[in-house]
């Protein structure tokens, strides 16, 4: 914002406030015994209630988080990006296997219901209303990405690639770790579909 040639900063409560008080006086003008206030749900006021936990839901939370203890590193299955630059995975959307009570992919096989198109799409919008800096830039296919399926008739699991990864194959150590795969039953399996460029269309 420019005032009398000099460059004024203002955050945008700053302005909010300066805005208010500025319609709050004009409006007391018209009708001075009628304006006190121009926003009674003033967020920076408002009350929130907090109530506590009964004993008895204590008790089951403490023993759901209990139970689940130990449990982040059991395998998944899901999707993900590769970025060539910092030798990194993102955009990952991963699912423990036991999350599902059955195949819900074709083959009899397990895998998360997100698709690269989607969550790209999401990713991408909310990083350019942040700045746009970030790895989510251009198209979903332009990047290097994959899938990881689950096979519960052989217990063995699938990294679904594209041709990218016979050059960039210091991938697989990010990819097993990040999904928590057992080293000697997943398969690295190549599909036109995962090539850089590929998209449904």
């Amino acid at each position: 914002m420019t005032i009398s040639g000099e460059n004024i900063t203002l955050t945008r409560r700053e302005l909010n406030s300066i805005v208010e008080d500025a319609v709050l006086k004009a409006l007391q003008k018209i009708a001075p015994q009628s304006v006190t206030s121009i926003d009674e749900a003033d967020h920076s006021t408002r009350h929130i209630e907090q109530r506590s936990f009964t004993p008895e839901e204590y008790e089951e939370a403490m023993r759901v988080m209990a139970a689940n203890r130990g449990k982040g590193d059991e395998p998944k299955v899901g999707i993900f990006w590769y970025d060539v630059a910092s030798n990194e995975l993102f955009g990952v959307v991963s699912h423990k296997v036991s999350d599902y009570s059955k195949p819900n992919a074709g083959g009899g096989l397990v895998t998360c219901s997100e698709m690269h198109e989607d969550v790209w799409k999401k990713a991408f919008n909310k990083q350019k209303y942040h700045g746009g800096i970030g790895p989510f830039t251009g198209a979903y296919q332009d990047k290097p990405r994959g899938r990881v399926f689950y096979n519960p008739k052989n217990d063995r699991f699938t990294i679904a690639i594209g041709s990218w990864f016979s050059t960039h194959q210091e991938a697989y150590d990010l990819i097993m770790e990040e999904f928590d795969l057992p080293e000697g039953r997943t398969d690295i399996t190549y599909g036109e579909h995962w090539n850089i460029g590929q998209t449904w269309r």
